[in-house]
């Protein structure tokens, strides 16, 4: 039977995960097409299998494009629209600003899913409240940049169709305390009794995740800690939840039958009640992918068994993964759906390949810890892919948290959600072993060991990845299993190779409305400007640059240049500061409370064969502002990359003025494509091939303009935005000039990409 089932399951997830990858326009017509075909297909064995692969990728399809074609209609994009909404989710406080998921009531404008964030809000909006809002919003969009998370994609597996902001304002008002569903209501009290039971919040925001899946509670800086210890499972509804579920009702309905029945099994009835308990008990955490997974193994193993079949294991992950991929497509993307499954995989390898285990606390310790290491190096390439990082502390801080939760967290707190308010002693013993346990996992996230970001696995990484499987492919024994190790290593010192000699590599990062470039010439790396902090809290360092750095495998900025001090070029540097060591710090304007030096006409510094040199501001005259912009020009040999900030035309004539050699190949256009930039004699002097816009997306300015973008165009250069584009990649070489080019928006393409139909 397993093979009956697993075929047919790897072939449909196979189309699914080409679905994923296609760089295809789609058409739901087409696809609709597509998927009758493949049923008809299924008929003929001859061509089931191909069938069963184009009836994956249609599902796959039609789900994406019904969300992609439910999206915000473009003409309302920007609006602000008064409307009413039901809060559909437990709010997320970050820093200032609350967000949340919303559905409108009886508003055609406004799709079902909306992600909202509201700025100091006057009350505290809870589930199930219907408010009138004052809301600007946009259909999902984010930035595209290389090794860094893809929001736009993040939005599409969530099923949002807008995202957005509420506009502070007096016609913002609480409606009613609207009406909430059962499981909604029992979600919302178990929070409440967990806040008042625990000792901390951030217990509080754990058993609030273990007990009903509600994770908007846990901060940013306890998700650090859970990443850097492999202990981010923990927090998800899964099959130890699901099966603690079942076992429950198992025994409850062995003691109801027993007592009901006299005559007949009561194996059946039991067994009915345990799956229909952690059935229902999936449905109140949220039925999340591994919840979902786990209660369709439950279900099918159930039923084996009342119907005297051998319970079929393989079958059972078979049957469940068909299950979840056919009611969800999209959820096939969710690290949920690939981890769940992927640990159960290694789980029932190693549980076939290894003896029974003996008696004995000692013999239990070793089982676990062979457990550890095995899922360690097991799943080593699917959070390296997924999350860019490897918890080298994991099997240590698992060998501890998974005994703590299996057997005491999670039994106490499923006790609490059990008997209601009677239960608040269990939520307080839980919330004390989570406190101490996050002692230990704060400890071990502090070692400098901990600290294993990834660079971005391409060229021979892909090899160090398939050599760290060995451990889980080979038997118990062979010699060969050890280089598994040579390969987990070496994935951690893995590094992109830099540009060659007499090349340099830069990358015009899409930062919204602001600025940040990166330049690597052989080992050395400058970054000018570091795009804009919010008011809310946090910055584009923080969610862009940093993460870009780290994928690259930069540990050292060796020239930080700050064009001047506009909010949208300055806002993250405090931050990269805080996290990256830098060599020298430049900047056109003094920064409070930043000590740096100023940047004068006439610096200039080598890295390898490639020239650094100032062109603006010079030590004479006066400037401020856009003016005070530094000027950068990077040259290869005969080739070079012009850098230019905010300036405007007066300091274009200044420049233009001096005689300095400011042609490129590559240009930034200067103060991102407005109108007192960009002057005629200017662009004549640059003369770029390449002449790239950083802006944002349907920024309120209107940048680039029209008219800045065609006097660039006569002059021979093709204009590229980093809000059409994304991020922007060049190699220039002394020999040849620019010799690649790249934009990470048509390299990355996906349907559901804004653009990309």
């Amino acid at each position: 039977m397993s093979q009956a089932l697993l075929k047919p399951c790897l072939l449909i997830l196979t189309g699914g995960l080409a679905a994923q990858h296609t760089t295809l326009p789609l058409s739901s017509d087409l696809v609709s097409l597509l998927f009758v075909a493949s049923l008809a297909g299924c008929v003929w064995r001859q061509s089931r299998s191909v069938a069963l692969i184009a009836a994956g990728f249609a599902l796959f399809a039609l789900a994406g494009l019904d969300i992609v074609e439910n999206r915000l209609d473009e003409q309302y994009a920007g609006d602000s629209m008064l409307t009413r909404v039901r809060i559909a989710d437990i709010p997320r406080q970050r820093g200032a600003s609350l967000v949340m998921h919303v559905a409108p009531l009886g508003d055609p404008r406004i799709p079902g899913q909306v992600r909202l964030s509201w700025f100091e809000p006057p009350l505290d909006p809870q589930l199930g409240d219907v408010w009138q809002l004052e809301l600007r919003l946009r259909p999902p969009r984010g930035l595209l940049n290389p090794g860094v998370f893809d929001y736009e994609s993040w939005m599409f597996r969530e099923g949002y169709h807008a995202s957005g902001y509420v506009v502070a304002g007096p016609r913002n008002r609480l409606l009613w305390a609207g009406e909430t569903s059962l499981f909604e209501r029992i979600r919302g009290q178990f929070v409440g009794r967990s806040l008042v039971s625990a000792a901390s919040r951030d217990s509080a925001a754990v058993i609030a995740a273990v007990g009903v899946g509600v994770r908007q509670l846990i901060t940013r800086d306890q998700w650090d800690v859970f990443a850097l210890t492999g202990t981010t499972h923990l927090m998800a509804i899964s099959g130890l939840h699901v099966g603690l579920a079942a076992s429950v009702g198992f025994m409850a309905g062995l003691a109801i039958v027993g007592l009901l029945r006299r005559r007949g099994t009561v194996l059946v009835p039991a067994l009915a009640i345990g799956t229909v308990i952690a059935v229902i008990y999936a449905l109140i955490s949220g039925f999340g992918v591994p919840s979902r997974r786990a209660a369709l193994m439950l279900v099918f193993a159930a039923t084996a068994v009342a119907t005297r079949r051998q319970v079929d294991i393989t079958g059972a992950i078979a049957i469940s993964a068909l299950g979840v991929y056919c009611t969800d497509p999209v959820a096939s993307m969710t690290p949920g759906f690939q981890l769940s499954f992927g640990a159960v995989v290694l789980l029932l390898w190693l549980a076939r390949r290894r003896n029974r285990v003996d008696g004995g606390v000692m013999s239990w310790l070793r089982q676990l810890s062979v457990l550890q290491v095995f899922l360690a190096f097991g799943l080593l390439p699917l959070t390296a892919l997924l999350f860019q990082r490897v918890a080298v502390v994991a099997p240590v801080a698992n060998l501890v948290a998974v005994p703590v939760f299996s057997f005491a967290v999670v039994p106490l707190v499923l006790l609490a959600l059990g008997v209601g308010d009677l239960g608040d002693l269990a939520l307080q013993a839980s919330a004390w072993l989570v406190g101490q346990l996050s002692t230990l996992l704060s400890t071990l996230a502090s070692l400098s060991l901990t600290d294993t970001t990834l660079a971005t696995i391409q060229g021979r990484a892909w090899l160090f990845l398939a050599l760290s499987l060995a451990w889980v492919a080979l038997p118990r024994g062979w010699p060969g299993r050890r280089v598994a190790l040579i390969g987990a290593v070496a994935i951690l010192a893995w590094r992109p190779l830099p540009p060659p000699d007499r090349c340099v590599d830069a990358w015009f990062l899409e930062v919204g409305q602001g600025l940040a470039i990166v330049i690597q010439a052989g080992e050395q790396v400058m970054l000018y400007d570091a795009g804009i902090a919010w008011r809310g809290g946090g910055s584009v360092a923080e969610q862009v640059i940093l993460p870009f750095l780290q994928s690259r495998g930069v540990r050292r900025i060796d020239w930080l240049v700050v064009s001047h001090g506009d909010l949208d070029h300055s806002g993250g540097v405090r931050a990269v500061l805080a996290a990256t060591e830098v060599g020298r710090l430049l900047v056109g304007e003094d920064l409070e409370g930043i000590a740096a030096a100023g940047c004068r006409k006439g610096m200039r510094w080598v890295a390898g064969h490639i020239l650094f040199e100032v062109v603006h501001p010079d030590g004479e005259s006066v400037a401020s502002g856009n003016d005070a912009s530094c000027v950068i020009r990077v040259a290869s040999g005969p080739h070079a990359i012009l850098l230019t900030g905010d300036i405007e035309a007066g300091a274009e004539r200044i420049i233009a003025q001096s005689n300095v050699d400011v042609g490129a190949d590559v240009a930034l256009v200067p103060h991102h494509g407005s109108l007192t930039s960009s002057s005629v004699s200017f662009v004549d002097s640059v003369r770029p091939s390449y002449a790239v816009v950083s802006a944002g997306y349907a920024n309120r300015w209107d940048f680039p303009k029209p008219v800045v973008v065609k006097r660039w165009q006569d002059e021979g250069a093709q204009v590229l935005t980093t809000a059409a584009a994304g991020a922007v990649y060049f190699r220039l070489c002394a020999d040849g000039g620019v010799v690649e080019m790249r934009r990470e928006r048509l390299s990355r393409r996906r349907f559901w990409h804004a653009g990309s139909q």
